[in-house]
């Protein structure tokens, strides 16, 4: 089972990172209860602001006599609170930067042969956002007659759908997300419902309307029930991601969502301070209701950042797998981020890195690696998405114009990461219409084998694990294939229990040289836990827990090697990481021994290998195994499940 923690301090512990800017917001567990809250809160002279999200017995609670935003804690406020004999933990709420990984940072990629590849129209310049008129589209053969390429040749009559390329087997080698055949057995997300977390969408654009859902959205920012974006030109990313979900099919507007029958919300959370309730807040909204959380945010992407969900975050993570879905679980779609340009890691991102988030991944047109890809050991699946402008299209969807005007409600041009996630939440979508009963988990196990290794065959860079699967630190176990997701889920029976098995710490406390190569190794021994009630025979996750010292931090590549020989690589070097801050228990994550045995040892190797001169020797401090997985072999597929639909809608 999901161990249930909670770090029990006042302050904010957060380090490493700039200047920290405190709220006049402290969160606040109070056991006993709303009234015990509301009579803490009005001792003290702080407004109970409510609950937050569904954590239950977690308070929002404001100070109107302490500054909105300052430099300085609140220490005397945060200790009378932690005094308090109601209030077992509170934590001064402290800002984040969190970022879309969206076109922002793609306005200039680097050069591919005798290509510029300054893109003409990225999302992050302001003239780009003065979408194509509906003759400009015309003019460009960007609007007309779908291509006739696709297995649905003259199906949709919407004006975009022939250039939905990742739907048309549009992309090398005739490839695409398999959609077809899901469509063709009448899985359209009906009865699903996807709420994207981001800065809102526009419930009333004429692509979404008909599947818009309030009881998925809801204004963090603003604090009302309403996600409409402000038409102010930077606020499109949620309403591009919503139509990539769940568009309408058949109403002459844009192109067709990937689950184009679902219910589709939004959360209003990224055009105002962000904090770790307010993260809370977004990631637990009525789960019971919403099935899939969609992201495309995270940590900047800069190649030097560390940094993940707080203490609230980490909750509603845990709350949304244990009891969202009425037990079932909540689904947590990620986009892997943009950083490929920094040679940034995902693994160095707690969201993507966390083992409650599927982490998705992008492959271009042409079927490889796109220039702002970061390569991970925690990258799940990839789907399609932009790649080099003049040599790979972009992304089909709806996108915010305030006003309506024909022509400026669609864009061809949806970009990066933040273009992958959604359409991977609309083929779970998908899964969930052909199999409601599938757990957080058997849509893991379910993407794992849904991935195809061919179209991105030719990209370098796949090894072969422990039970002869590839994976890929560019793409995890390849590119999504909705049609075998929807078969699978047709077939698929829940995976046994989880257990989570720890071995005891390894307390290495090795030097590591200044020289360029130099390296340490250690080594873990473990039986799985065999005889407890955490056995782990079969894997899952793996985590890695490392705490390391080393300056410059981005000189680092850590690797972990299986029983199995199966080499992850869990930290690449990031050069722009000149920091001299540590990794304390960071948990990297590898998703690549899927299925391996968990008994033998377990072999991590830790190495200068960047080309920054290193200020004095480092020190490998101690490490130890989070294995995941289960007991009994996981994967039993049954051939009498009746599937929801027979017919096409």
């Amino acid at each position: 089972m999901v161990l249930l923690t909670l770090l029990l301090f006042c302050m904010s512990a957060r380090t490493g990172l700039a200047q920290n800017v405190y709220h006049n917001q402290f969160a606040v567990r109070v056991p006993l209860g709303l009234q015990a809250a509301n009579d803490v809160a009005k001792e003290h002279g702080f407004i109970n602001i409510g609950q937050i999200g569904s954590l239950e017995n977690f308070f929002l609670f404001e100070h109107p006599h302490v500054h909105k935003r300052s430099v300085d804690a609140a220490h005397h406020h945060c200790s009378n609170l932690g005094d308090h004999p109601h209030v077992d933990w509170v934590e001064q709420q402290v800002e984040l930067k969190r970022v879309k990984r969206d076109g922002r940072d793609l306005i200039t990629p680097p050069v591919e042969g005798n290509h510029t590849t300054a893109p003409p129209h990225a999302e992050g310049n302001r003239t780009a956002r003065q979408l194509f008129s509906l003759n400009t589209f015309r003019s460009l053969g960007l609007f007309g007659p779908p291509q006739r390429n696709g297995r649905h040749d003259g199906q949709f009559s919407d004006p975009l759908y022939g250039q939905q390329w990742y739907l048309n087997r549009g992309a090398n080698g005739g490839y695409d997300m398999n959609v077809a055949p899901a469509w063709q057995k009448g899985y359209t997300g009906k009865g699903v419902t996807v709420s994207i977390l981001d800065d809102g969408i526009q419930h009333n654009h004429p692509d979404i309307a008909r599947n818009y859902d309030p009881a998925a959205s809801t204004d963090i920012n603003d604090n009302d029930p309403d996600p409409m974006p402000r038409d102010n030109g930077d606020n499109r990313h949620g309403t591009r991601c919503a139509g990539e979900v769940a568009a309408m099919a058949h109403n002459n507007q844009c192109g067709v969502g990937v689950a184009y029958n679902a219910g589709i919300g939004g959360v209003r959370m990224l055009d105002g301070t962000v904090n770790d309730a307010v993260e809370a807040r977004a990631i637990s909204l009525n789960p019971n209701h919403i099935d899939i959380y969609s992201a495309s945010w995270g940590p900047e992407d800069d190649g030097k950042t560390v940094d993940g969900p707080g203490p609230l975050a980490k909750r509603a993570f845990i709350n949304g797998v244990m009891r969202g879905r009425f037990g079932k679980g909540s689904i947590f779609v990620w986009a892997s981020g943009n950083g490929g340009r920094h040679t940034d890691n995902c693994n160095c991102d707690g969201y993507t890195n966390s083992i409650f988030t599927l982490s998705i991944s992008s492959a271009s047109q042409r079927g490889i690696k796109p220039w702002y890809l970061e390569e991970c050991s925690s990258t799940l699946t990839s789907t399609y998405s932009s790649g080099t402008p003049g040599l790979d299209r972009s992304v089909v969807t709806a996108d915010m114009d305030g006003g309506l005007r024909p022509g400026h409600t669609c864009t061809t041009e949806h970009t990066g990461t933040s273009a992958s996630a959604p359409l991977a939440a609309g083929i779970v979508a998908l899964a969930l219409e052909a199999n409601p009963d599938l757990t957080w988990r058997d849509m893991q196990h379910l993407v794992v084998r849904a991935s195809r290794v061919a179209p991105l065959a030719h990209e370098s860079g796949w090894i072969l694990n422990g039970v002869g699967r590839k994976v890929s630190h560019k793409f995890g176990y390849g590119l999504l294939d909705a049609g075998k997701m929807v078969e699978l889920a047709e077939q698929w029976t829940t995976v046994p229990p989880q257990h989570v098995c720890q071995t005891s710490i390894n307390s290495a406390s090795m030097t590591l040289g200044t020289a360029h190569g130099a390296s340490v190794t250690s080594e873990i021994s473990t039986g799985g836990c065999a005889g407890t009630n955490g056995e782990v025979r079969y894997l899952e996750h793996v985590q890695a827990k490392v705490s390391l010292r080393f300056s410059p931090r981005g000189n680092i590549q850590i690797k972990l090697i299986s029983p199995s020989g199966t080499p992850s690589t869990l930290l690449f070097e990031r050069p722009r990481d000149i920091l001299s801050e540590k990794f304390d228990d960071w948990p990297f994550l590898s998703v690549h021994y899927w299925g391996e045995k968990a008994v033998g040892t377990w072999r991590l190797e830790v190495t200068n290998a960047g080309s920054r001169a290193a200020h004095q020797p480092g020190v490998l401090i101690q490490w130890q195994l989070i294995l995941h997985g289960t007991k009994e072999h996981p994967e039993k597929l049954v051939s009498n499940r009746s599937p929801a639909h027979q017919q096409p809608s």
